[in-house]
This record gives C-alpha cells, sequence and structure tokens, in this order.
C-alpha cells in the first residue's frame, strides 16, 4: 500500500491510543497490564476505521484489496488477533471465544470477497451479514467475550465497524459514502437536520413525560469533549454505517419509491431501541421517537448525497444534547 494510508494509519493510531489510554486510565480500579492491552487492542482500529474515512488513502486500502490474493487472511488474521491480545496479555485467554470471533470475521469478510463484482443491492446474503455483525452487538452477546475490565464495547463496535467497512465498501464495493473529511454543505445540512429532528422529537417527548429538561449547574469541557468524541466513533459512526450507509444504501437500489427505504429502515432503527427500557409504554414511545430520527438522519444523508458523515454528526449531536440538557 502507497505511503498516504501508511501514514494516516499511524497518526490516527497514535491519536486513538492517546483517547483509549485517557478513558481507560481515568478507572482506577483498572491495572496496568490491562490498560496496555486495551490501548494496543483497540487503537490500531480506531487508526483504521479514521483511516478509510479518506477518499484517496481509502481508495490505495481498496486497491490493494482487490489486487492481493490474501488480503482477507490478512486482514481478519489481523482483526483476530487484535481481539485475543487482552486475553494474552492478562493471562485469560478464552480460546473458545477467539474461534468463534475468528470464524465471524473470516466468514463475513470471505462471503464479501466472493460478492466483489455484483453490483450492490441488498441481497439475502447482505441481509444476513447485516444480522451476524450488528443483532449480537446490539443485544450485547459479544460484550463478555473479552477479559473483564476491558472496553468491550468500544472494541466491538469499532471492529464491526471496520468489518463493514472493509468488507461492503472495500470487497463489495458498495457506495455507502463512507467520508468521513467534511464539506461546508454537510455542515449546513447537518445544522437544519438537528433542528428538524429536534421540532419533531422533543414536544412528544415532553409531552409524554419520556423527556425532561436537566440543566446540570456546570460542565467539564474536557470531559464533555471526550465524550462527544466517544459517542461520534462508538455509537453514531456504527449506527449510521449499518442503518443509513449499508441498510438505506442497500434498499434504495431495489425502491423505485424513495419514501419505501427510509421509512423501512428508520423503523429498523426504532425497534432496535426496544430493549434500551423496560415498560411497555416506554418501549412504544422510544421506538416511536427514535424511528423519527432515523427519519432525520436518513433525510440528512440524501441530502448531503449520501455521505455518511453529514447522518454522523446529526446523530452524535442529538445524542450528546439529549445527554447535556435531557434525562429519560
Amino acid at each position: 500500500m502507497k505511503s498516504r494510508f501508511g501514514m494516516l494509519w499511524s497518526i490516527w493510531t497514535l491519536v486513538g491510543a492517546a483517547m483509549v489510554y485517557g478513558i481507560s486510565a481515568s478507572d482506577s480500579k483498572i491495572s496496568t497490564i490491562l490498560l496496555v492491552a486495551n490501548v494496543l487492542s483497540l487503537s490500531p482500529l480506531i487508526g483504521l476505521m479514521l483511516t478509510l474515512g479518506s477518499v484517496k488513502a481509502a481508495s490505495q486500502f481498496n486497491d490493494w484489496l482487490r489486487k492481493e490474493k490474501n488480503s482477507q487472511n490478512y486482514v481478519a488474521g489481523g482483526i483476530s488477533i487484535l481481539f485475543i491480545l487482552p486475553g494474552l496479555l492478562t493471562f485469560k485467554f478464552d480460546p473458545y471465544f477467539a474461534v468463534i470471533t475468528a470464524a465471524i470475521v473470516f466468514a463475513v469478510l470471505g462471503v464479501l470477497k466472493q460478492m466483489k463484482n455484483q453490483e450492490f443491492t441488498l441481497t439475502w446474503s447482505d441481509l444476513l451479514l447485516w444480522i451476524i455483525l450488528w443483532i449480537p452487538f446490539d443485544l450485547r452477546w459479544y460484550m463478555d467475550m473479552l477479559p473483564a475490565g476491558s472496553d468491550s464495547y468500544a472494541w466491538w463496535s469499532v471492529a464491526i465497524s471496520v468489518i463493514a467497512i472493509i468488507g461492503w465498501n472495500g470487497y463489495r464495493g458498495a457506495e455507502i459514502g463512507y467520508n468521513l473529511v467534511p464539506k461546508l454543505k454537510d455542515l449546513r445540512v447537518v445544522a437544519l437536520a438537528l433542528l428538524i429532528i429536534m421540532a419533531f422529537v422533543l414536544p412528544p417527548g415532553l409531552l409524554t413525560g419520556f423527556l425532561t429538561f436537566s440543566m446540570p449547574e456546570s460542565y467539564n469541557i474536557p470531559k464533555l469533549t471526550l465524550h462527544f468524541i466517544g459517542l461520534f466513533l462508538t455509537v453514531a459512526l456504527p449506527e449510521e454505517l449499518f442503518f443509513r450507509g449499508i441498510l438505506l444504501g442497500g434498499l434504495d437500489k431495489m425502491f423505485s419509491k424513495k419514501w419505501m427505504p427510509l421509512v423501512i429502515s428508520s423503523l429498523a432503527f426504532g425497534l432496535m431501541h426496544w430493549n434500551n427500557v423496560h415498560s411497555l409504554s416506554t418501549q412504544i414511545t422510544y421506538v416511536s421517537l427514535a424511528a423519527i430520527a432515523g427519519m432525520g438522519y436518513g433525510w440528512a444523508y440524501r441530502k448531503s448525497g449520501n455521505n455518511i458523515l453529514a447522518a454522523i454528526l446529526v446523530h452524535t449531536l442529538v445524542d450528546w444534547v439529549w445527554r447535556l440538557f435531557l434525562t429519560t
């Protein structure tokens, strides 16, 4: 691979290492060896996820993916090694979980690599792979597979994002709009989408009692900044990648009426929030409001020319404002 990709990956991996260290080190109960394990295991994935957000770097990487006969083995093997690293360093290595993880990564990338010459629409194979990656993550089935104390949510959210980007954008050739370099047009779309979502979500949320205003006396700016970055990387990015980039993007190729893919993907996104609360009335409210927000994210995605960054930024801001000024 050419120098641009390598240079950006190195820079973003160092940035990722600093973020992981800063967040992990704030936990006084974490051991030094687990802190090191978290940094070594997660930062290369963060670096790769952010590097592939550069169109030129992604183009270089995707050329290598298609030309290198064993690229799938290198990528899947690398991700699998990063998964087992915390277990090896803390002497809590579990071969059963290691085999399961490797099998998932190799299988998903292998199938998508075999589909690389097919035009991207949402086939049954795409949908099955989508489910294999997303549903176990959403239900937190993956969380206990890493040693106790590991930031397992962050690791898996970044890992499945990397697998999806490489699999669908790299091998499959799906135009999901994974470009993390902002344009002025995107920022205008983000601002408008944020206002629209708040206008449609706040009134019913407040009237039903699902939302209430909560203004703290003071704010910790550094902590809030890290919180924003964390929401961007581990919540908004994977959710928008799967629900807008892959699901909405794939459905758009199947339907002539453009409102149908938007409704289907938004309802799927809303349903994902069913297990986040417990009483039936609260579940219905949460799913409904999340589906409305999903419509806004989908609108931002389309309005920006299918640039997923717009949807990610709107999603991040909605969640950030929610946690800053509102309680559920």
